[in-house]
This record gives structure tokens, C-alpha cells and sequence, in this order.
């Protein structure tokens, strides 16, 4: 969905909070219960080192450029002023320190349309309120709603913006719109005691590790579960299947105490994204680990598959 932003000086000037998102999937089967309409907020916390959005963990995305569809007219380096396009060797190069995102490149590349992501250039975070981004979903939600499904805040981590993210939550349970938000655990536990009241079900991305050098954070997730628990609201496990990350029998055990603690029977496993590394060639993001081959993943995702089948838990697709 192309999102309509709205300038700043307009966002601050009216009373409904204002919000970052990267992407709207209007009827999405796989973000919670029916069909979903998702909302996908900029910024994240998690660092996550096999993340396949890089760009949504900024406040604000870098440049986007697909280099497959350039056609070298070299209209871009007329169209900016700061130098970030250059053609060296009849390759196009960017320089995205030098990018202000006044967005002229995109507006000259005749492969290009401003604000729909899967142009040769694009700037994927939309400025908006809360007030324009309902007007504009609302439509879908009435359509997900139907269906048993409803909105389903993501990211990114949508938490991240908790005064749009609560509006939204709130509008929605007015309405009679199921609510859910994906989350990886890892905010303040008063974040989530604030914003429980308002969430049907929470797309729980049980961060135990993020990165081969990063703290673990099971004491934190516990925390998190426990404060969520006291709210009686739906909490549905999102495992990722990462090699050499969650398929390590210590992460594996430490996921099943949490869940058995907290009586889950009820996951979801999801696959290896073999497309993971796009993003980060299209972003100018370095990569953080190394593309597993298809063996490593095939192993990853059968020994996950197999412990939690051992264990009896069901597993939602």
C-alpha cells in the first residue's frame, strides 16, 4: 500500500499523535488470527543480527536502491545536489552519508514512483498522524473484521512509538476490531502494562538472543511474560528459525521453560527467510552474519520442528 504522508509541520500542529511506518500489508493471512491488515512501524531496539528488514531499525530508513532496475539514464546525480549518486565505471554508487532524503532522486528516476516500495529508489518511512493513517486503513480493517481478523501492529518493534501505537489500539477496540502486536520482548516491562489493556493477542518474538556477542535476555522475557499473563490477553510465540541461534540446544531449552512456565502450548515457527540478505544490498546495511547454505537451514528448521513436536506443542500455521 502506498502510504499517504503528511509533512511534519502538519503532523505537529494537529492534537493526533504522529507516526513513522515502512509498510502496510492490507490483507495479510500471516500476522495473527484471519486475515490481518499489518501495520509496520519504523524503528527497532532488538539489533537483531539475522534481521531481514535492517532498514526498519533506524528512526528513519536509508535510502532504498534496487540496482536491477537502473536504467543508467543518470537522471538522479542531475536531480541531487548533495553528490550521493555518482556513476563510476558504468556503475551506479551511492553515498547515503550525504543523503538528506529530499526525496528529488526519486522523483526524476523514471523507474520510480514516491512512496511505493519495489521502485529502482525509494524512501520507505512515511510521515503521518494517526487521524490520516486510520482514514486510510479503516476500509481494510472493516474487510478484515468480517474475516475474524483485524490490525496487527509490527515493525520494526511498534512499541517503539507507544502514543501512535495506543491510539491505533484504542480506536481499533472501539470499533470492535481484534488487536494484536508483534513484539520481540524486549521493551520496559511498563511499556507493556500500559498498552495490555488494548492487545487481543501478542505476536511474542521470544528474543532470548539476538546476536552471537549479545547478553541473553531470558530474565527480561520473563519478566515481560509474567506482566502480560496478569492481563489475560492471548500470547502467541513467534520462534525463528535461525541457524546457529535457535536451533542451540541451550536457547531450545530455555524457550520451552518459558513456555511450559507460562502454560503456551501454541507456536509459531518461522522459517529462515532465504531471502534475508536483500535488504541489506539494497539498503547500503553491511551484513551481520554470514548467508547459512541451504543444508544449514534444512538442519536448523528440522531439529526445531522436531523438539517442539516432541514436546506436544501445536504448532499454528
Amino acid at each position: 500500500m502506498k502510504i499517504n504522508s503528511v509533512c511534519l509541520e502538519l503532523e505537529e500542529s494537529k492534537s493526533s499523535p504522529g507516526i513513522r511506518v515502512f509498510d502496510i500489508a492490507e490483507l495479510s493471512r500471516y500476522d495473527g488470527p484471519g486475515i490481518r491488515t499489518v501495520v509496520y512501524l519504523q524503528g527497532c531496539n532488538a539489533g537483531c543480527e539475522w534481521c531481514h528488514s535492517p532498514h526498519s531499525q533506524s528512526s528513519v530508513s536509508p535510502l532504498m536502491f534496487l540496482s536491477s532496475l537502473c536504467t543508467a539514464c543518470h537522471r538522479c546525480v542531475d536531480a541531487c545536489k548533495q553528490g550521493v549518486h555518482k556513476f563510476i565505471n558504468m556503475k551506479h554508487c551511492i553515498d547515503r552519508s550525504k543523503c538528506i532524503q529530499c526525496g528529488n532522486c526519486i522523483k526524476e528516476c523514471p523507474a520510480s514512483v514516491s512512496g511505493v516500495s519495489g521502485s529502482a529508489l525509494s524512501l520507505p518511512t512515511a510521515y503521518a498522524t494517526v487521524d490520516s493513517l486510520w482514514e486510510q486503513i479503516y476500509p481494510y480493517l472493516l474487510l478484515t473484521k468480517k474475516s475474524g481478523g483485524g490490525i496487527t501492529l509490527s515493525g520494526g518493534e511498534a512499541l517503539l512509538q507507544p502514543q501512535a501505537s495506543i491510539e491505533l489500539l484504542r480506536r481499533c477496540r472501539e470499533a470492535g476490531i481484534h488487536t494484536s502486536v508483534e513484539t520481540s520482548g524486549l521493551l520496559p516491562v511498563t511499556i507493556y502494562r500500559n498498552v495490555a489493556p488494548l492487545v487481543d493477542t501478542w505476536m511474542f518474538g521470544m528474543r532470548v538472543i539476538t546476536g552471537k556477542n549479545h547478553p541473553r535476555h531470558d530474565d527480561h522475557i520473563r519478566q515481560v511474560m509474567t506482566e502480560l499473563a496478569k492481563h489475560k490477553c492471548s500470547i502467541l510465540p513467534r520462534i525463528p528459525m535461525v541457524p546457529g541461534f535457535y536451533d542451540c540446544d541451550d536457547v531450545l531449552h530455555s524457550i520451552l521453560s518459558l513456555l511450559q512456565q507460562y502454560h503456551i502450548d501454541s507456536i509459531y515457527l518461522n522459517p529462515w527467510n532465504r531471502n534475508f540478505d536483500v535488504n541489506y544490498y539494497n539498503s547500503g546495511i553491511p551484513l551481520k552474519m554470514a548467508v547459512p547454505s541451504a543444508r544449514e537451514v534444512a538442519t536448523c528448521e528440522s531439529k526445531i520442528v522436531s523438539f517442539f513436536t516432541h514436546f506436544k506443542f501445536d504448532l499454528y500455521e
